[in-house]
């Protein structure tokens, strides 16, 4: 019995090491990469990468030396300028101003802009502001806005341009606008009234002929304004520019000329029915 017993026990372990031999020689058989195709992969893959990182460079330098000879060779200059909406300024007096000019670099010039208009602004003060367009490989306009030039006045010994922003200019120039009087010793209060004027609508202000500055006890910041219409309007230099607002509405109500008084409130009366 004990024979008997023993031998499908050895029987079980013979079968169970046949298995295990089995299994061992199958993973044996399986296929596998040899080291050295491994290593031939890793450098084509780095010489891959290379080659891509040596084409970016060099598209990169190549670029900012193009860029470097566009710079300095003749194609990169100011040969044409055009200025717009200038009205009282030539376009040689904007040119002057923004040193904008045939010649010059055209991206400093675009790419400078601010700095332009700045100093611009400093060395005319008629310029309000401009911008610089780049309208092809060698030309840029100029959008110039401006302070209008209201008229002129004496300040002591000089005489001066109005400007709508109440800037004052000296000038040598005549001109048909409004004629500023009693200003000689009151520079303030004439660049105040200045920038009031700049409030209302050209049609308005092209109306004044003259303005005078007459201050008095009761009202120390009178002005005297004639209208090319006929009519004289008293105001104050402090608040004209919000009054006149509303002048073409009050001649509609007058039967004639006469004088518009904006100090306090508004009312009209015709020639002769009142002191002026």
């Amino acid at each position: 019995m004990a024979r008997g017993n023993f031998i499908p026990e050895h029987h079980r372990y013979s079968q169970r090491l046949a298995h295990l031999e089995a299994q061992s020689t199958s993973a044996s058989e399986e296929p596998h990469q040899p080291i050295g195709n491994k290593v031939v992969g890793i450098k084509k893959q780095r010489h891959s990468s290379s080659r891509r990182r040596i084409t970016f460079l060099g598209c990169f330098f190549g670029m900012i030396l193009l860029i470097m000879l566009y710079i300095i060779s003749p194609l990169s200059k100011i040969t044409d300028v055009k200025i717009s909406g200038n009205n009282e300024l030539t376009d040689k007096q904007v040119e002057q101003a923004t040193t904008v000019r045939s010649g010059r670099l055209i991206w400093s010039a675009w790419l400078g802009q601010k700095h332009l208009e700045s100093k611009a602004k400093i060395k005319n003060p008629q310029i309000k502001s401009m911008k610089v367009k780049l309208v092809g490989p060698q030309s840029v306009h100029l959008l110039v806005t401006e302070n209008q030039l209201l008229g002129e006045a004496q300040v002591g010994k000089q005489r001066y341009a109005v400007l709508s922003n109440g800037q004052l200019q000296l000038t040598t120039a005549q001109n048909t606008n409004i004629d500023f009087q009693g200003f000689e010793t009151h520079r303030q209060q004439l660049e105040i009234i200045g920038e009031q004027l700049g409030k209302i609508k050209p049609a308005i202000y092209h109306g004044i002929s003259s303005i005078e500055y007459r201050p008095t006890k009761s009202s120390p910041h009178q002005i005297i304004l004639y209208m090319k219409d006929g009519n004289t309007v008293r105001a104050n230099l402090t608040n004209v520019g919000d009054k006149m607002k509303y002048y073409p509405s009050i001649l509609t109500k007058m039967k004639g000329q006469g004088v518009i008084d904006l100090r306090v409130g508004a009312y009209s009366y015709d020639y002769g029915t009142k002191d002026k």
